[in-house]
């Protein structure tokens, strides 16, 4: 299932980014759901996080997404980040649009809930989304 998850999700990264990270993936009975660093790893426990979603999600902070640097530009519940508030203002088409965060996610497109994804176009923007922020955060 974890290779599946993966297979998958690398596909689309690899389809609508041109990022590069090495990655280390197990299986981890300990690991509530699933969890990734920015180091590399991935780690899945519950057999329901051994999905493609997930697993964007969790590649996500493999790239910086929930870093310190991340963290860092996050005020008041908002990304601060220009690159990241322009792309999701170019998705939406609203100039007022913010990019919601905590020190470890971001929505709209953070992939925080399967339930998030209704079309493709959703894991699309997830990609653009996070292109953006590496680009804020310095990565």
């Amino acid at each position: 299932m974890i290779t599946s998850a993966m297979d998958e999700a690398l596909s689309h990264y690899n389809c609508y980014t041109s990022i590069e990270k090495r990655l280390s993936v197990s299986y981890v009975p300990s690991v509530a759901t699933a969890d990734g660093n920015v180091n590399g790893s991935i780690r899945f426990g519950a057999l329901s996080s051994m999905n493609y979603i997930t697993a964007m999600h969790e590649i996500s902070h493999t790239l910086g997404v929930g870093s310190f640097e991340f963290g860092a530009m996050v005020r008041d519940g908002v990304f601060t980040g220009e690159a990241a508030t322009s792309q999701l203002r170019a998705i939406t088409g609203n100039e007022s649009d913010a990019v919601h965060a905590d020190n470890q996610h971001f929505w709209p497109y953070g992939l925080n809930y399967t339930s998030e994804v209704e079309t493709t176009d959703d894991l699309v923007n997830h990609c653009k989304m996070v292109i953006a922020i590496r680009e804020d955060i310095g990565y």
